[in-house]
């Protein structure tokens, strides 16, 4: 370690001070010589070490001087770039190869990872057509501040090699026919036809990729293809998508397939991979394709309307499993989203009926009412077959215990349920949902059923109900609570309804489903109904038949308030998707509702948020309402201009 000679005289002169100190108490007189002989002292040895040290530094700079030819010469006939700038970036000194490489006299036409601000650490950069790595170090010396001396290690080849060993690394894609089974249960379905169709277009993608792909099943097929050709896959959107819905089935339904690609550096890793992203691609629906690049997720496709699968196989697997997991639990609870409306407040009080059924104690986390389920919780609490269901969420986490279920409906995301805390410390977690699946839903559940394929989670509960047992019988109300529900998220039965909607719409009507009843719970008071008109009234048009909206700041149930208000102005003709954004405390909400042309959970996702084709929503915190607004209208633009790029 280097070490100043002064510094062995501090110890000295603090002994020679304590010393003075004693002698002080003995007789000033003596204590006064002493002091000045220890100063007389200790100035003459710092002025020796002194000039022994600069006898020092003058023997080394000697030493540097008559190596300077030689250190220079070696420096400038080396083939690596060098150079030596000053702090204003004036070059003041550069060997050969740095003049072959770089002419100018300063810094200003290099990259900014060359300035003098740059940190003493290797960095790399593109110059020339070539590829270095940069290491500056300062230059320290007596005469010469401010100096830096940077060397440049060319790293062309080795880049080049990494390039080419990315771009031959082996990704993994899954294409599945994610509608083979509806198919087949047409007696006009023509199998042959549309397997040998299917098979041509695989056969094709993968020869155009470069790749080889295998057939290990009937509708499922495996292709493996160099990196650099994802590129192309991504150009085109994807076409197998739109192909494969030319096959002529001989039914009035369209082939439908579910891509997936891992692209990781590993085949092992890209074949995991691929297997994640068809998990998620099939929880959306399927007809896309989802790319997963380490902990990312891009989607490419899924604007259509999902057509409604006709198969109640797994909604009696799902009932069978629901059933034995509550048989194994002392209590239920179940929790919804935020900002909690009829869909979720009628699935919850379905599942809480299942859990009477079988004699369990069902709780319904809730915490604050808002006005679209004012009149379904003013029921429940009166009503004395539902004491005591409604818990905060504060109250349920001191509930929960190791032997307890959570159940979250209509929501797969912990970040938008009312408590994401319960669902860190729940050890049974079921999650039931018909939303698209998202990047970030909620992993590793008990049990999951999330079928994007469906109206609403009202549906899915009041499929499960009929399931669940035979014996079971759902009340009036809780019937007319889950027809709310469905009617809620299909807008009165105009939009994402298939033949197991009304199925599920009958079952409750026959089980006392009353129609005023339902009524009664759609009813807003006169503030949110003038809050809502004024929020129409105030809509722009960005793009032909597009409005984009914003409640004013300040008003209450702002979030609920823009839901109703992007409702009403796709009814307004010549409107096919609004958008609409509302203040909350917290957040910004944005509610996005379209005709079917433009898909705006596609539009939402790429600001994080989430839903289905004609219904969508969106949550941005820390953002002001002005700056949410532009930037939900770049993002509608920004899909509007693919949308005419790709013709879709």
């Amino acid at each position: 370690m280097d070490r100043q000679p002064q510094a062995v005289l501090i110890p000295i002169a603090v002994l020679l001070a304590l010393l003075c100190c004693l002698l002080l108490l003995v007789s000033p007189l003596v204590a006064a010589i002493a002091a000045v002989c220890s100063l007389a002292v200790f100035l003459s040895s710092l002025i020796r070490l002194r000039r022994i040290s600069r006898l020092r530094q003058q023997a080394m700079d000697s030493v540097f001087s008559e190596n300077a030819t030689a250190a220079g010469q070696l420096i400038s006939a080396v083939n690596v770039p060098c150079m030596v700038f000053e702090a204003s970036g004036r070059i003041i000194w550069r060997n050969q190869a740095m003049k072959k490489l770089y002419s100018g006299l300063s810094l200003s036409g290099l990259p900014q990872a060359c300035s003098p601000k740059a940190q003493s650490q290797a960095v790399t950069i593109e110059f020339g057509g070539g590829v270095y790595q940069v290491i500056s170090m300062p230059v320290v010396r007596e005469h010469a501040k401010g100096l830096t001396f940077q060397y440049w290690l060319n790293r062309t080849d080795a880049e080049h090699y990494r390039r080419l060993f990315e771009e031959r690394m082996p990704y993994v894609a899954l294409i599945y026919v994610d509608n083979y089974e509806d198919l087949s249960a047409d007696l006009q379905f023509r199998r042959s036809n549309v397997l040998t169709e299917v098979e041509r277009l695989v056969s094709e993608t993968a020869a155009k990729l470069g790749g080889i792909y295998s057939r290990y099943d009937n509708v499922r097929y495996l292709v493996v293809f160099e990196a650099e050709k994802l590129k192309l896959l991504e150009s085109e959107q994807f076409a197998l998508l739109e192909q494969v819905r030319t096959i002529d089935t001989g039914t009035d339904r369209h082939v439908t397939v579910s891509i997936a690609v891992g692209a990781a550096s590993r085949l092992l890793e890209a074949d995991t991979d691929a297997c994640m992203a068809m998990d998620l691609c099939l929880g959306r629906g399927g007809d896309q394709a989802v790319v997963k690049r380490g902990a990312g997720y891009t989607f490419y496709g899924g604007r259509k309307q999902l057509e409604s699968g006709q198969s109640r196989v797994r909604t009696r697997l799902f009932a069978k499993a629901l059933r034995q997991l509550m048989e194994t639990s002392t209590d239920v609870f179940i929790m919804g989203h935020k900002q909690p409306d009829m869909d979720c407040i009628g699935a919850a009080l379905g599942i809480a009926r299942c859990a009477m059924h079988i004699n369990s104690r069902a709780y319904i986390v809730l915490d604050q009412v808002n006005p679209t389920i004012s009149q379904a919780v003013e029921i429940i609490r009166e009503n004395p077959i539902y004491s005591g269901m409604l818990q905060p969420p504060e109250t349920v986490k001191a509930m929960l215990r190791p032997s307890s279920v959570l159940i979250v409906v209509d929501t797969q995301r912990a970040t938008s349920t009312l408590a994401p805390e319960l669902i860190e410390n729940a050890s049974k977690l079921v999650i039931i949902d018909h939303h698209r699946r998202s990047a970030d839903y909620i992993e590793n559940a008990t049990l999951n059923y999330l079928e994007a394929r469906v109206s609403s989670t009202s549906e899915l509960v009041t499929e499960t109900l009929q399931y669940f047992h035979e014996s079971i019988r759902p009340t009036a109300f809780e019937c007319s609570a889950l027809l709310a529900g469905i009617t809620v998220d299909t807008r009165h039965f105009a939009f994402n309804v298939g033949s197991r909607t009304f199925e599920a719409a009958a079952f409750l009507r026959q089980h006392g489903a009353d129609i005023g009843m339902v009524k009664l719970m759609f009813q807003d008071d006169k503030e949110t109904y003038s809050n809502r008109v004024e929020a129409v009234r105030n809509a722009e048009t960005i793009s032909p038949g597009i409005a984009l909206s914003k409640c004013r700041d300040g008003i209450k149930n702002a979030a609920l308030i823009a839901a109703q208000a992007a409702d009403a102005l796709v009814g307004i003709r010549g409107i096919e998707a609004a958008f609409v954004l509302g203040s909350e405390p917290s957040s910004i909400s944005v509610s996005g509702r379209s005709l079917g042309r433009i898909n705006v959970q596609v539009v939402l996702e790429r600001i994080g948020g989430g839903g289905h084709l004609n219904m969508a929503a969106a949550q941005l915190s820390g953002v002001a309402l002005e700056d949410a607004y532009a930037l939900v209208k770049a993002t509608v633009l920004l899909h509007l201009k693919e949308l005419e790029q790709t013709g879709g």
